[in-house]
C-alpha cells in the first residue's frame, strides 16, 4: 500500500513536544530535489547524495564512483580539518601548492617544487628531522637528503647527499656531504663534526680544517700561527706569521716567514726569508733570494739565483751555488760553489768574485762585465781590484768603467793596447764612464785592470765592472776576477 501527500505550498512536519523525533523510516529515503537543513540532521545511516552544499562551498561526488571535489567559496577561504589532523592511508596528490603548519608524514611526499614561504609574523621558516628514540647509538643517521637517479648506466642510485649521523654518547652528531664517484656508491667527501672540525677527503678531522690530498690555493695563503705538513705547493704567495714545519715547501712566488721554517726541500722562485731560528732542510734549500735572520741549514744543496744572507751561518754538507753569499756566522760546506759574490762583512776581509766563463762584450756603451759586481752596504767603505784578461776579436776601440749606483766612488783604469805595449790610466769619480779609450789591434791577448774606493752612507749600493767596444767584439776571458774588502 502506497500513500502520496502532495501540497501545493510549503509543507511543515512539526511535533508537539522539544524532544519528539520525525522518523522516516524505510529501506531507502528518496529525495528528489534540495534538501535544506536548518538546524542539525542525525542520520544512523548513509547519506547517498551528489552534493552537499552552504552557500558557494560544496562537497560533491559528480560521478558514480567518482573523485570528491572540495570546493572552498569565496577567494581566500580554505578548507580547514580540525582538531587533530588528517591522516591518508594512500597517496596525496597536489596540483597546487600546500600551505601548512606542520606535516607528518610515514610516507613519501611527492612533487616537483617543494616551496616554504617565509612570514614573518608566523616565525622562521623549518624543515625539523626529528628522532623520537630516547636514546641514540653512535653511528645511526637522524636525517638525510638525497638526490636520486635513474640512470640506466652506471645503473640507478643516489648519487649525492646530505646526512646527519649520531658520533656521540651525548646525542651529538656530525655532518657530511657523499657524493657518487664514476657510478660508484655514494662516499662521504666533506665532514663537519659535532666540535667543528671539518674534514675535506676527511671522514675522522682531528683539525679545525684537515684535507686528506692535495690542496690548491690560486691566490694567498695566510696563515697566523703555524703551518705543519708533508708538501706545500703553492704557485703565488706564502705569507706566515707562524712556523713553516712539515715536507717539502715549493712556490711559484715568494715564501715571507716571521719564525721558522723546517721542512724537506725548501724550493722558491721567488724569495725565501725566515726569523730567529732561520731555515732547516733535510734536503735542498732553492731560491731566488734566500734571507734569513738565524742559520740556513741544508743536508741538501743550498741553490739560488741572486742572494743567500744568513745573518748567524749556514750549515750543509752537500753544495752551496748561489750568485751572492753574505754570512756572518760559520759556513761549513763540502763545496762552495758562487756565481758572483762570497765573503764576509768583517774589515780586512777579503772577497773575490771569479769569472769562470768568458764574457764577450758587444756594445758601443758601457755594459756589465760578466758577474763582476759586488754589493755595499750602507755606512761601510770598500776597496776593490778587478783583473781582466781580453781578446778584441779584431780592430777596435774599447774603454773600461765602474758602475755605482749609491754612494762616493773613486776609480783607476789601466788597459793595454797591445800584448807587450804600457798599460794607459785614467782616472775617474762618475758612474759608468769612459774617460780614457784604448785603440787596440790585432787578435793577441792583453789585460786591463780598475782599482778604486766606494762608501756610501745612506744607502746600500751595487757595484759592477763595466766595458765597451766599437768596431769588433772584445772578449773577457776566462779566469777574470773582482776582489773587494771593507776597510771601514
Amino acid at each position: 500500500m502506497s500513500t502520496v501527500k502532495r501540497v501545493s505550498g510549503d509543507y511543515t512536519v512539526q511535533t508537539i513536544n522539544a524532544g519528539d523525533l520525525v522518523t522516516l523510516q524505510s529501506t531507502n529515503v528518496n529525495i528528489v530535489g534540495n534538501l535544506t537543513v536548518t538546524g542539525n540532521a542525525v542520520l544512523t545511516g548513509n547519506i547517498n547524495a551528489d552534493k552537499i552544499f552552504n552557500g558557494t562551498t560544496s562537497v560533491e561526488i559528480p560521478v558514480i564512483n567518482g573523485n570528491i571535489t572540495f570546493n572552498p567559496g569565496g577567494v581566500s577561504n580554505i578548507m580547514v580539518v580540525s582538531p587533530t589532523g588528517t591522516s591518508f592511508a594512500g597517496a596525496v596528490a597536489f596540483s597546487g601548492n600546500v600551505d601548512a603548519g606542520n606535516v607528518n608524514t610515514t610516507g613519501n611526499v611527492t612533487g616537483n617544487v617543494f616551496l616554504i614561504r617565509r612570514d614573518a609574523s608566523v616565525g622562521t621558516p623549518l624543515i625539523r628531522f626529528e628522532d623520537t628514540d630516547t636514546t641514540l647509538s653512535d653511528g645511526t643517521v637522524i636525517g638525510a637528503i638525497e638526490w636520486y637517479t635513474s640512470d640506466l648506466t652506471p645503473g640507478a642510485r643516489v648519487t649525492s647527499a646530505i646526512k646527519s649521523t649520531a658520533n656521540s654518547v651525548l646525542g651529538n652528531a656530525l655532518v657530511q656531504i657523499f657524493t657518487s664517484t664514476s657510478g660508484a656508491a655514494a662516499t662521504a667527501k666533506v665532514t663537519v663534526d659535532s666540535v667543528g672540525n671539518v674534514g675535506v677527503a676527511n671522514v675522522a678531522p682531528l683539525h679545525t680544517f684537515a684535507v686528506s690530498g692535495n690542496t690548491f690555493v690560486s691566490g694567498n695563503a695566510s696563515v697566523i700561527g703555524n703551518v705543519s705538513t708533508g708538501n706545500i705547493l703553492n704557485s703565488g704567495l706564502a705569507s706566515v706569521t707562524g712556523n713553516i714545519t712539515g715536507g717539502n715547501l715549493i712556490t711559484g712566488g715568494l715564501v715571507t716567514v716571521t719564525g721558522n721554517i723546517t721542512g724537506a726541500n725548501v724550493i722558491s722562485t721567488g724569495a725565501v726569508s725566515a726569523g730567529a731560528l732561520g731555515i732547516s732542510a733535510t734536503g735542498n734549500v732553492t731560491g731566488g733570494n734566500v734571507n734569513s735572520n738565524g742559520v740556513v741549514c741544508a743536508v741538501g744543496n743550498i741553490t739560488n739565483n741572486s742572494w743567500i744572507n744568513a745573518a748567524a751561518g749556514f750549515s750543509t754538507v752537500a753544495n752551496v751555488v748561489t750568485g751572492n753569499a753574505t754570512v756572518s756566522g760559520i759556513t761549513d760546506t763540502s763545496t762552495l760553489t758562487v756565481n758572483t759574490l762570497s765573503g764576509g762583512r768583517g774589515i780586512g776581509a777579503e772577497n773575490i768574485v771569479w769569472q769562470n766563463t768568458t764574457a764577450t762584450m758587444s756594445s758601443a756603451t758601457m755594459a756589465n762585465v760578466g758577474s763582476l759586481g759586488f754589493f755595499v752596504l750602507a755606512g761601510q767603505s770598500y776597496k776593490f781590484e778587478a783583473y781582466l784578461p781580453i781578446l778584441p776579436l779584431g780592430s777596435t776601440t774599447t774603454a773600461f768603467s765602474t758602475y755605482f749606483d749609491a754612494g762616493v766612488c773613486y776609480y783607476t783604469v789601466e788597459a793595454q793596447a797591445t800584448q807587450t805595449g804600457a798599460f794607459g790610466t785614467s782616472t775617474s769619480n762618475v758612474s759608468a764612464a769612459a774617460t780614457a779609450t784604448q785603440a787596440m789591434t790585432g787578435l793577441t791577448p792583453r789585460a786591463a785592470r780598475v782599482t778604486g774606493t766606494i762608501q756610501s752612507s745612506v744607502s746600500n749600493a751595487n757595484v759592477t765592472i763595466q766595458a765597451q767596444t766599437s768596431t769588433n767584439n772584445l772578449q773577457v776571458q776566462s779566469g777574470a776576477y773582482l776582489t773587494y774588502t771593507r776597510i771601514g
